[in-house]
């Protein structure tokens, strides 16, 4: 028999198999390891479910996070304020070169030509392969790939 599965494992530990079904999986449970290692596995995942374990952090843990948090927030004011101070010169020339990135973007298509390019090689696909379905020959034109005299 193969291992079970967890459907199988669920079943078995609601009590939702026949009894010839609950026979058959405790003999399976019985020979092989594997499965009994996971049903263990399984029945204790329900039972913490079922019961969890209540855990309450120490004051220390909580003064520790809420410090960590007051120290994120002093370094990121200090990042703001630092923007604030950086030179117009810089700015402007983050901004020129963020104009020139988009009019590159919409001038050019870089999308579209890769959207053309795909769609090429799907049609080239489907015709290879109807030829292919149909048992005739591929032709591959040579002189598009190949340079110079052919002998």
């Amino acid at each position: 028999m193969k291992h079970l599965t967890s459907d199988q494992l669920v079943a078995f530990h609601l009590d939702e198999l026949s009894n010839y079904e609950k026979v058959i999986l405790e003999k399976h449970l019985q020979e092989c390891s594997a499965c009994q290692n996971e049903f263990i596995l399984m029945e204790e995942l329900h039972n913490e479910w079922i019961n969890p374990v209540s855990i309450e952090p120490s004051s220390n843990f909580l003064n520790g996070i809420m410090g960590e948090i007051e120290q994120q927030e002093t370094t990121a004011i200090k990042g703001r304020n630092m923007a604030k101070n950086q030179p117009m010169k810089n700015r402007l020339i983050h901004l020129v070169i963020a104009a020139a990135a988009t009019f590159l973007i919409f001038q050019f298509q870089p999308a579209k030509h890769i959207v053309d390019s795909n769609q090429h090689v799907v049609q080239t696909i489907e015709q290879t392969s109807s030829l292919m379905e149909k048992g005739r020959e591929i032709p591959i034109p040579f002189s598009k790939f190949w340079k110079g005299d052919r002998q």
